[in-house]
């Protein structure tokens, strides 16, 4: 098109009673053309900025504010993922682990809710450099963690999970002028590939139920 104008531009007008109207209508069409293209320009930068916030808020719903972690929903939809990746790939499948802190309650009434809350990010965040990225990691909500061991035999998986529960009861939260302990319990449950979610869940806090803690 620009090359269009380009040679409209070189033509002489007809003769010299037109010619000033005639470039008054070349001036007009060029400028329509820029005003297009900026409202195209303009349309096209708000609907990136859409698109930009429909992922954030997508990626809001699944996640755990506070630790960055997957939420439940998040988790359950990466499980449903994960199974269906292993059905494929002809795979034995996973580990679920549960986790929950020991006496969180009385952290939160000894130090503060603020205490408590930086307790579950150091969890959060040690839960993230011990797993795979292949693995998954989640808030369920107050103190319950969990993980999904993926691709792992039970074996593997079980000494994995011991290794992480002993990490985390191995760790200490910094607070004012004492140390906070963080002891956990938990459970696990072997998912063969196409087990529900709830199957396995249940499996898991049965045996997070009955553990003694670190």
């Amino acid at each position: 098109m620009t090359d269009m104008l380009a040679q409209d531009n070189t033509q002489q007008p007809p003769n010299p009673q037109t010619a000033e109207a005639w470039w008054r209508t070349q001036s007009a069409t060029m400028s329509l053309l820029k005003h297009a293209y900026k409202k195209i320009g303009d349309a096209e930068a708000e609907l990136a900025r859409r698109e930009e916030r429909i992922q954030t808020l997508e990626k809001m719903a699944l996640t755990d504010e506070m630790t960055g972690l997957y939420n439940r929903r998040g988790f359950m939809a990466e499980f449903e993922r994960d199974m269906n990746r292993m059905k494929r790939q002809n795979e034995q499948g996973g580990l679920f682990v549960l986790f929950d802190l020991n006496k969180f309650k009385d952290i939160n009434d000894t130090h503060g809710h603020i205490a408590g809350d930086k307790c579950l990010q150091l969890v959060g965040r040690t839960l993230l450099k011990l797993i795979r990225n292949t693995d998954m990691a989640a808030r369920f909500g107050g103190d319950e963690f969990a993980l999904f061991l993926s691709s792992t035999t039970p074996e593997h998986g079980a000494d994995k999970a011991v290794f992480v529960r002993e990490t985390l009861c191995s760790l200490v939260q910094p607070w004012k002028n004492t140390d906070i302990a963080v002891k956990t319990g938990m459970g696990t449950a072997y998912c063969p590939v196409g087990t529900p979610f709830e199957q396995v869940y249940e499996a898991a806090d049965k045996a997070l139920y009955a553990d003694k803690g670190c």
